[in-house]
């Protein structure tokens, strides 16, 4: 059991976690081993974001204090847990802790914050789901010349049946 002064830092360190931090997921980790979190942490370090147990009665406290936006979790049983970080990683964070979660399928994605924005578990999976950004950029390269080797072709058809004739 935690003593008030423990849990007055405890509101601190999430406020200060909710303020400072553009990217902020809620997880639900229940029914993950230990050797299964420290795989999760190890990938999330790579991209310097950090994961962090909490205590679901505290995290009200933490949203008051901090003036963010309040992400409900009161009515969710299991443990929860936040992944976040201050940089702007918000598809990789995202990618990362789904990618984990179709593998293991004991973590499971509540919501959170991603620039900037609240979002529900459905947003954050149809973020993670989204190719990543030299994916894109190929594929609309991809569109814009597929005219021009598309009239390329043309050409080079009617060229050589020139020459048959």
């Amino acid at each position: 059991m935690l003593t008030k002064d423990q849990k007055i830092k405890l509101v601190e360190e999430l406020s200060d976690i909710l303020k400072n931090n553009p990217s902020i997921l809620f997880v639900d980790f229940s029914g993950l081993n230990m050797g299964e979190i420290i795989g999760l942490k190890k990938e999330l370090k790579k991209e310097s974001i950090k994961f962090k147990a909490l205590k679901k009665s505290l995290l009200g406290f933490a949203f008051k204090k901090s003036g963010r936006e309040e992400m409900d979790l009161s009515d969710h049983k299991n443990s929860v847990a936040i992944v976040y970080s201050s940089n702007e990683s918000d598809a990789v964070m995202a990618k990362i802790v789904h990618k984990f979660s179709v593998q293991t399928k004991k973590l499971a994605i509540l919501g959170g914050f991603l620039m900037g924005e609240k979002m529900l578990k459905n947003a954050v999976v149809a973020l993670a789901q989204l190719p990543s950004r030299e994916v894109l950029l190929a594929q609309v390269v991809q569109l814009f010349m597929s005219p021009v080797s598309g009239f390329a072709r043309v050409l080079d058809g009617i060229s050589k049946k020139e020459k048959v004739i």
